[in-house]
Order: C-alpha cells, then sequence, then structure tokens
C-alpha cells in the first residue's frame, strides 16, 4: 500500500534533453532538492544509453527519475523494455513524503509537460494529476494513513502466531465497513 506516481514519455526534440536537465538542475538547486547528473554513454551490451537527472524532493520520497534514451523517451534503469513497443514507465513512491511533496511533483510534471514534452502520461491513484483538487489530494493520504495505522494496529493486537490470511482478510473488510476510499 502506498501513493507512487508512474509517468512516461517522449520529448518534442531528442536534443531537448540537456537543456531540461540544465532546468531541473537548476530547480532543484533553488529548492535545495538533492539530485544527481546522469550521463551513461556506454551501455551494456543489451541496454541501451541514457542521460538526464534523477532528483529527491523530500528526503521520505524516493527519487524521481528523469533519465532519457537517445529518441528522447523517457527510461528507466529498472524498468524493461515494453513487448508491446510502447513507452516504457518510470515511477516514484511519496506515500511517505506526504501531500505537498505528491503535489509539488505533480505540478512539476504538468510544467514540464507543456514545455518540453511531446507526449506524457502520468497514473495517479490519488487522482490529483487529473482533477488538481488538493482537497480530494489530502482525503487520500489521510485514509491510506488510516488504513495503514488500522492495519498495524489490528495485526499488532493478535495473538502471535495467529495471523492468517483468513484472520487478515477479516480486518481488511472491519476497515472498509468503518470507512469508504475518497470520491466513492
Amino acid at each position: 500500500m502506498g501513493v507512487t506516481l508512474h509517468y512516461r514519455g517522449r520529448l518534442r526534440q531528442p536534443a531537448d534533453v540537456q537543456p531540461l536537465t540544465a532546468e531541473l538542475e537548476d530547480i532543484c538547486r533553488t529548492s535545495g532538492w538533492k539530485f544527481n547528473l546522469l550521463n551513461f554513454p556506454d551501455p551494456e551490451p543489451d541496454d541501451e544509453p541514457f542521460y538526464g537527472i534523477t532528483f529527491q524532493p523530500h528526503p521520505e520520497s524516493e527519487s524521481v527519475w528523469m533519465l532519457f534514451n537517445e529518441r528522447g523517451e523517457l527510461s528507466h534503469p529498472f524498468a524493461g523494455k515494453p513487448e508491446d513497443g510502447s513507452l516504457p514507465w518510470s515511477f516514484t513512491k511519496t506515500q511517505t513524503a506526504g501531500v505537498a511533496t505528491h503535489k509539488a511533483i505533480c505540478d512539476l510534471f504538468r510544467y514540464l509537460e507543456g514545455k518540453w514534452f511531446e507526449v506524457f502520461e502520468v497514473q495517479d491513484e490519488t487522482s490529483y494529476w487529473k482533477s488538481g483538487d488538493a482537497k480530494l489530494l489530502q482525503e487520500y493520504f489521510d485514509y491510506l494513513n488510516d488504513a495503514i495505522r488500522f492495519m498495524d494496529d489490528a495485526l499488532n493486537s493478535l495473538p502471535e502466531g495467529e495471523a492468517n490470511m483468513r484472520k487478515i482478510k477479516e480486518i481488511a473488510e472491519q476497515f472498509r465497513q468503518r470507512r469508504k476510499p475518497p470520491g466513492t
């Protein structure tokens, strides 16, 4: 359980990777975010070269990977090439960094999409990417945090050795009856 942004895209021009990376470096320096510039022109035999930047907008968030192959497509070293020829997905988990960080990444993605990308897609289970509704985003984070606390408390109250799939499903159902997900 946790909030993860999945994103993929292709730049308007493959050469845009350098000015985009420079702009992101400036944003990271200005915002005080940790970052690493990456340039892997000589990949392993079965891999493509990639270039760009990774940055961490919050100490508790995963890094955002803005790495590109030679065609200007977002790439991720831990995501394989899709067999159907579509663009590969990159991802970053924001759950432990909180609402402000999730919102900041989405807002940055919106800006980058308009300025640099020919194609850009985001999958965001909080619906903030599509709706821009900060209240719904907060409700989603509150719901997940409550679910995690509820499950943790319930499982920790079981006698040692009693946790089994049936009991876990019962606990999950108790939570569903107690609190519905936002937007339902």
